[in-house]
């Protein structure tokens, strides 16, 4: 029950620990695989691409998203899908307005965890913004990491993107274009992966492009063009107006991060309670 404006990212020199932020997530498939790249906007919405996420909307049991931001204090930071909020006009396979809003049952639990601001600058031609992902979208070029990477892209006017595609891609008014790194292995195209500009979201990875030539541009929904859809869901959502699933969210029993022993710490925060040198309520 924090509120939003409380756990908004304050920007790279703001992050705890090695990692990219705790608005960085990962959407996983009811196998526990990875499934799309994900933005953490509000308590109980995630933002992705339409066309990422769109295969899953029939499956969702099991289904969860996973933060990418862990503390030594955390025992889980993952939650379960409720539903998926899809824009009327969006079509399958096509870029206009591929962006989707997921629902949660409950907020990802952490203290890292914190939200992303939306778009607020207009995006043009020649700016520079990150792009982060995984490499699952490009596995003929190297094998996908665990933890996520991230990538400097530039953004490409319209006209020079077309001129890239010579008409193989229809581009939309919600979608920007950007030129991806020369050498594939630098190239990130995980669908729904964010794009920031500074610590805003800006867009997120689309659809029709690929790591294998990057010679063509790489396609990102632009999210100032459909902020209103996602702020039109959370309105709804606030105001109660929007019902939930019948489904009953279950407990999560996955693996920790590697990285993270979460039973030796568990084991070790014990000890240190009963010698009397930690006060349970920090952690």
């Amino acid at each position: 029950k924090t509120p939003k404006f409380r756990r908004v990212w304050g920007g790279v020199q703001s992050n705890t620990g090695p990692n990219f932020g705790g608005w960085l997530l990962r959407i996983l498939n009811g196998d526990g695989n990875f499934a799309c790249g994900a933005a953490y906007y509000a308590p109980i919405l995630v933002i992705t691409s339409a066309n990422c996420i769109y295969p899953y909307r029939n499956s969702l049991e099991g289904a969860t998203v996973e933060g990418t931001a862990f503390s030594e204090c955390d025992r889980e930071n993952i939650a379960d899908i409720d539903t998926i909020k899809f824009p009327e006009k969006f079509v399958y396979q096509k870029l206009y307005m591929d962006v989707a809003v997921v629902r949660l049952m409950e907020p990802i639990k952490g203290r890292l965890t914190e939200f992303i601001r939306l778009c607020t600058v207009k995006v043009q031609p020649k700016m520079e913004m990150v792009v982060f992902g995984w490499g699952f979208d490009s596995a003929e070029v190297q094998i996908p990491s665990s933890d996520p990477r991230n990538a400097t892209v530039t953004i490409m006017s319209p006209k020079e993107c077309r001129k890239k595609f010579k008409r193989n891609l229809k581009l939309s008014s919600t979608s920007v274009c950007a030129r991806q790194p020369r050498n594939p292995r630098q190239c990130l195209y995980d669908g729904g992966s964010p794009l920031i500009y500074e610590r805003e979201l800006c867009g997120v990875v689309s659809f029709g492009s690929h790591c294998q030539d990057t010679s063509r541009p790489g396609m990102f929904t632009n999210i100032r063009r459909v902020q209103r859809f996602i702020t039109e869901i959370e309105a709804e959502i606030n105001a109660g107006d929007m019902g939930r699933s019948t489904r009953v969210a279950k407990k999560v029993t996955r693996k920790p991060n590697k990285k993270y022993n979460a039973t030796s710490t568990r084991v070790k925060i014990k000890r240190l309670y009963r010698s009397g040198s930690v006060d349970p309520l920090e952690c």
